[in-house]
């Protein structure tokens, strides 16, 4: 089984609720190890894609102007997509949060569809399921700038 994480929209939205999740597979990514900036391209991670085009770009040159050997930029590359790999996926998962849908729950399944099933079955028995901490809390019954409902 593997480990996903349940990302769903903030409640100030309109339409938001437990259907509107999406998961999140968590750990190691292949295919980021191999593809690298294609895997970043692929995902939408723009900024992430920006950061290695940049960080590329100035191996080659050290590369170019002899400031670096052959098999120091390979290593360099080879490090590089080693953190894509491990981090990759943790960078979507910031993207993700950074768009407006924070992390709500973390689930074991074998699929990403099982995963937001599962996610669903627990918001609907827990009676909606607020998605964020606030919610949680009984924020609307908060008035003013401390947390003590009533007053």
């Amino acid at each position: 089984m593997k480990l996903y994480a349940i990302h769903a929209p903030r409640a100030a939205e309109a339409f938001a609720g437990p259907e509107a999740a999406r998961a999140t597979r968590t750990g190691f990514s292949f295919a980021a190890l191999v593809f690298g900036p294609l895997w970043l391209l692929a995902r939408g991670l723009w900024l992430a894609l920006i950061g290695y085009a940049v960080l590329a770009s100035l191996v080659v040159l050290a590369f170019r102007d002899g400031w670096l050997r052959l098999s120091a930029a390979a290593l360099l590359f080879a490090l590089a997509h080693l953190y894509l790999a491990v981090e990759g996926r943790g960078l979507r998962m910031r993207a993700r949060w950074r768009a407006g849908r924070p992390l709500v729950d973390v689930v074991h399944a074998h699929s990403a569809l099982e995963a937001e099933k599962i996610y669903l079955e627990r918001a609907l028995a827990a009676g909606g399921a607020p998605t964020t901490r606030a919610e949680a809390a009984g924020a609307a019954d908060v008035i003013g700038l401390f947390p003590e409902p009533g007053r």
